[in-house]
This record gives C-alpha cells, sequence and structure tokens, in this order.
C-alpha cells in the first residue's frame, strides 16, 4: 500500500521539545523501514509551523494548516496519511486535510467517522477545564465546543458527535466527564473495557457507529469512511509509560491492536494519527515500538491484508 508519514515535530506549537521529540524518536527508532519490510511504499514528509510562535492556539492553528495540506496531498494521491504528532490536537489538521480531499463528499458533509482511543477526554472547554492545558480540549475543537472559530480558520466544518466514538478514557476532569456523558459521542470507558472486555465492551459500538456512518452517508454496502485516532497513553502504563500522562488500567498492546483491527473491519480506514509519545523516558523503546506496531497494523488493517498472513 502506498503510505505517507506525515512528522509533526510540535508539543502545543511549539517544535521539537516534550512529546514534539515523538515523532522523530519513531524515525529514528525504524518506523518508515518496519512499514517498507511489509511491502508498502514509504513517504515522509514534515509539517512545518509558517510564523514564529506567539500564542499556542495561533502556533496550534498553524501547524494544523500545514498538516491539513500534506494530508490532503497524501489522500488526492491515493495514499493513506499516517500521522505522527505531539499532540492530539493534530486531529484538526487531519480532518480538515481528509474534508479538502473530498473524503466527505457534499451529500455528507462533515460525516466521516471518528474513532478515539485515549486515556483522556480531551473534551474540555474554557469553561470546564481545571488547568487550561490546550491539548485537554481537542475532541471538544473537532466537534465545535471550544473554539469553534478553527473550523473557519482552517476551512473545515465540526464532526457529528453522533458519528464518533471515544474508548479508553480513564481521566478525566469531573465537568468534562459530565459533558461527554451528556453528548452524543458513543463513549466505552476504559472501567467497561477492564470490566467487560474489549470485544464484549467496544465491538456492538463499533457496529452502531459503522450502522450510523452508513445511514447517512447513503451507503448500501461497503465500509463507510473513518478517521482513527490513538494516543499511546490509551496504554497501560506498564505497557507504555514513555507518556506525558500515564494513566493505570489502560489496554494491554494485545487489546489495542485489536481495537484497530476491529476498526478496520468496520470501516474504510482513511487517515491514522498516533501521539503522546515523550521520548525522554529511560523506558521510551518499548512505548515506541508499541506505537510502530499500531503503525504496521493500522496500515495492514487499511490494505486489506489478512491479520494471519501479514510479516
Amino acid at each position: 500500500m502506498d503510505l505517507t508519514l506525515v512528522v509533526v515535530p510540535y508539543d502545543l506549537g511549539r517544535e521539537g521539545v516534550g512529546s514534539g521529540r515523538g515523532p522523530a524518536a519513531y524515525l529514528e527508532g525504524g518506523a518508515a523501514e518496519a512499514l517498507r519490510a511489509r511491502g508498502h511504499d514509504v513517504e515522509v514528509v514534515t509539517a512545518r509551523r509558517s510564523a514564529p510562535f506567539g500564542s499556542e492556539l495561533e502556533a496550534v492553528l498553524d501547524v494544523d494548516a500545514a498538516v491539513a495540506a500534506l494530508v490532503a496531498a497524501a489522500a488526492t494521491d491515493g495514499r493513506l496519511p499516517l500521522v505522527l504528532a505531539g499532540n492530539c490536537n493534530v486531529t484538526l489538521g487531519v480532518r480538515a486535510g481528509l474534508l479538502a480531499a473530498g473524503i466527505d463528499d457534499d451529500a455528507a458533509r462533515g460525516r466521516l467517522a471518528t474513532i478515539w482511543l485515549d486515556a483522556h477526554g480531551d473534551f474540555n472547554t474554557p469553561l470546564t477545564t481545571e488547568t487550561g492545558y490546550l491539548d485537554g480540549m481537542p475532541l471538544a475543537m473537532l466537534t465545535g465546543r471550544a473554539f469553534p472559530e478553527t473550523w473557519v480558520r482552517l476551512g473545515g466544518e465540526p464532526l457529528h458527535e453522533t458519528l464518533t466514538l471515544h474508548a479508553g478514557g480513564r481521566d478525566l476532569d469531573p465537568a468534562e466527564a459530565a459533558a461527554l456523558a451528556a453528548s452524543r459521542i458513543t463513549v466505552v470507558s476504559g472501567a467497561a473495557v477492564r470490566g467487560r472486555g474489549l470485544g464484549e465492551a467496544l465491538a456492538p459500538a463499533l457496529d452502531e457507529l459503522a450502522a450510523r456512518a452508513g445511514d447517512v452517508r447513503r451507503i448500501a454496502a461497503g465500509r463507510p469512511p473513518a478517521h482513527l485516532h490513538v494516543d499511546i497513553d490509551v496504554l497501560d502504563p506498564d505497557v507504555a509509560p514513555a507518556v506525558c500522562f500515564p494513566s493505570p488500567g489502560g489496554f494491554t498492546q494485545a487489546e489495542l491492536l485489536a481495537a484497530v483491527e476491529m476498526t478496520g473491519a468496520r470501516f474504510d480506514l482513511r487517515a491514522l494519527s498516533l501521539t503522546s509519545f515523550a521520548p525522554e523516558s529511560a523506558a521510551a523503546s518499548g512505548t515506541m515500538e508499541c506505537g510502530i506496531t499500531v503503525l504496521a497494523t493500522a496500515a495492514g488493517v487499511a490494505s486489506g491484508v489478512p491479520a494471519a498472513t501479514r510479516r
């Protein structure tokens, strides 16, 4: 399959610091080579901020505009964008790029399904946040609940909450948790996965999401398109400790890979974003290997190669 690794070396708009070092670490750890070894054609491109850092929000939107252009170019050329980034706010650029490439047609504008795997809700707004942390808000920004002007800037449209699934969450601010529960987003909590098992907790939610996505796009057969977002901290810290905000009770690696496979069985994967690897940790190598395995699994799923036959 033709793949484009979109490297986004920023942490809240600041280049090469914190989790912004994660994308380069993936490349140095052999991410591109691992994908090529599985028979994929891989190109590597890097998103660059166009202006000096001013404020976090301005810098984030600047970076996302660059991401959108690279994702749109890849998708238009028939390549699968695999986006390596420091922060989850990169998802705004990914969505804007897919929209620009026509993944959402005019009859179903804003109806691209989104599956969000994350230890955190990322659903805060300036009114609910306890810390003011901007990267606690990207899912709220995507749905137009926080900083709705971002979509005017990026030329896209907000997500439909009914076509969004959040899974693996276990560390949310109280007001954020209440807002997520009251939203129309399908939520599969980390506690549900631990209590009922991944298959029983996640599979029905994915089935319902795929049915809704197919209905709004008038898809009688086949899989509706989707963007899969993986914050690597959805994994338990025992598995992936090199993250900015570790939270116990997370997925095992096998569960995360199964979640990717389950998503690919129901959706036509049009982009993957992978975030929040903080490589400064002494235990970074294990987290990096998990991330590279996620990339390879997503590429295999998107290419339609059966899991049993993948190298």
